[in-house]
């Protein structure tokens, strides 16, 4: 793990307290993690065909067999 250092004006120490802070930045990596992460799912998802997929679309059949009963009824009738 790397330790980064930052410089914060001593003004900003006061006014927030220096866990406040700390706490904020935390969050703020948190997140980042998040975004990393949705970054790369989003670039695999680029590389597959979801439509030619015969696993996906059997699975998304089944799915909609056990499922279809709870959205049908907002379908219109035709």
């Amino acid at each position: 793990m790397t330790e980064l250092k930052v410089q914060i004006d001593d003004t900003l120490i006061k006014t927030y307290g220096y866990t406040e802070i700390e706490k904020y930045l935390y969050d703020f990596i948190s997140k980042l993690y998040v975004k990393i992460s949705a970054d790369e799912m989003l670039k695999g998802l680029q590389e597959i065909d979801l439509e030619n997929d015969e696993k996906w679309n059997v699975a998304r059949d089944l799915a909609w067999k056990q499922e279809s009963y709870r959205y049908a009824k907002y379908l219109p009738i035709i």
